[in-house]
């Protein structure tokens, strides 16, 4: 008997003596790892614009965050204004959340966060908002053709409360006129 560590081929070999003929060439896959497997194929178009869509509503309820953050002590109607749409902007993400099964795959690139500059003033804060408001309501119109029925009516529906919300912002005290 030899003190040597049994070879790769050894054990291979115990191993499929009690594996069904069939399943032989899983077993022999396994031995070079899960790259013999190659890439997971991407996820479906429908799959990615939900992705998509989670993401740019996280990044709206993070602009919101922003805005507030920038809006004066004396600018209490806004904010409770603000405050209110990105309530809605929450609302939205856990309709998407429960329509997305995680499968690990990282989602597509969104636009980024609207960015506030320090100082800015309500009606300039106000204005950004809008137009991210109007670019993410274009943007999940422009989607509806591609998705499943179910997912369009949901991305629709998206869409109309954001359209809302550009009239809104439109008459919150500070905005311009």
């Amino acid at each position: 008997m030899t003190d040597e560590a049994p070879t790769r081929r050894a054990v291979l070999a115990a191993a499929i003596r009690g594996v069904p003929l069939a399943a032989a060439p899983l077993v022999l896959a396994a031995c070079r790892g899960v790259q013999v497997l190659g890439t997971p194929p991407p996820p479906p178009p429908d799959i990615r614009a939900l992705s998509g869509a989670i993401t740019a509503e996280k990044q709206m309820v993070a602009s919101y965050d922003a805005a507030i953050g920038r809006l004066s002590a004396g600018d209490q109607a806004a904010v409770l204004a603000l405050r209110s749409v990105q309530a809605e902007h929450a609302a939205h993400l856990t309709q998407l959340h429960g329509r997305l099964i995680e499968s690990g795959a990282h989602p597509p690139a969104a636009p980024r966060p609207v960015t506030i500059p320090q100082g800015s003033s309500t009606s300039s804060i106000l204005q950004a908002l809008e137009q991210a408001e109007q670019a993410a309501s274009d943007r999940l119109i422009g989607q509806l053709r591609v998705l499943p029925p179910a997912l369009a009516q949901l991305f629709a529906s998206i869409a109309a409360s954001e359209a809302t919300h550009v009239p809104y912002l439109q008459r919150v005290p500070g905005a311009t006129p």
